[in-house]
């Protein structure tokens, strides 16, 4: 990581904290029944969560979503919660993921809601943790975001996914052995079927009035798909600031992207979201 972005994470990080300790001194000796805190956070509080395989644009969202007054928005929030996020997925532990999920994000969640503001994240590890969020929280929205396999695998490709250099393939879940993929490329194409199942059956658990599907390379290309999100969310984001935001390209990456051949029997879902393009 270079420098200059690792000295922002130490500030923000500082900012956070001292911004909680201001907030409880506030608090302290003023709430009505501290007990019966959680219950009314739980009950009450709106979050947003984009639910994705990650590299779908979700930095351009967050952009977006800055447009807008009143949100908290975390990108990329501590703790990365890399193991429990594969975790959840492998053992399908309701308990567990209700447990992770709040130790490493409730105070954040109460904070910001008592202090007025709601919370959204847009952090992809979140994503297995979907069924004990709708659960923990039910006035909670999601946002599934969608990329094209080939675009994905390409990405993951450049970033070196299932080589075991990065830190980030702790927390990546792995095919079983029995599917006998050999090369990366497949893993990956297995990696995004198989997330985006997990969050199609999530889909199907809740009403369709808390989630919102939507195709990366439209919100890349079509301020009209951006507005139509922000309304959904009650959002009164200015078509023209909007516009201003997707002109902007946000993590660009300076290589080209290669395109790299995958058994595509992986990926049946495509046919779902890209009927047309295979």
């Amino acid at each position: 990581m270079r420098k200059d972005k690792l000295l922002k994470e130490w500030y923000d990080f500082n900012i956070k904290y001292w911004k909680a300790l201001k907030l409880r001194a506030k608090l302290n000796g003023h709430l009505e029944n501290s007990e019966a805190l959680p219950q009314h956070i739980f009950d009450e509080s709106e979050p947003i969560f984009v639910l994705s395989t990650g590299r779908v644009g979700t930095m351009l969202l967050t952009r977006l979503f800055e447009l807008e007054k009143g949100l908290h928005i975390e990108h990329e929030a501590l703790p990365e919660m890399l193991l429990t996020s594969k975790t959840a997925y492998v053992t399908r532990d309701i308990s567990f993921a209700k447990g992770a999920f709040l130790a490493g994000r409730y105070e954040a969640i109460r904070d910001y809601q008592l202090s007025g503001l709601r919370y959204v994240e847009t952090n992809n590890r979140l994503t297995f943790f979907a069924p004990a969020i709708a659960e923990l929280f039910p006035k909670a929205k999601f946002i599934h975001l969608v990329r094209h396999p080939s675009s994905f695998i390409s990405s993951g490709m450049q970033r070196k996914w299932y080589t075991g250099q990065s830190i980030t393939d702790e927390g990546r879940i792995s095919p079983p052995e029995s599917l006998n993929l050999m090369s990366r490329s497949d893993k990956i194409a297995w990696l995004w079927n198989t997330t985006n199942e997990y969050i199609e059956n999530f889909k199907r658990s809740i009403s369709v009035e808390r989630v919102y599907t939507l195709q990366s390379e439209k919100l890349f290309t079509n301020v009209d798909e951006a507005i139509s999100l922000m309304k959904w969310l009650k959002f009164q984001t200015q078509p023209d600031l909007a516009k201003k935001i997707i002109d902007t390209p946000v993590n660009k990456s300076k290589t080209k992207k290669k395109y790299h051949s995958y058994d595509k029997s992986l990926t049946p879902l495509s046919k779902l979201y890209y009927p047309e393009s295979d």
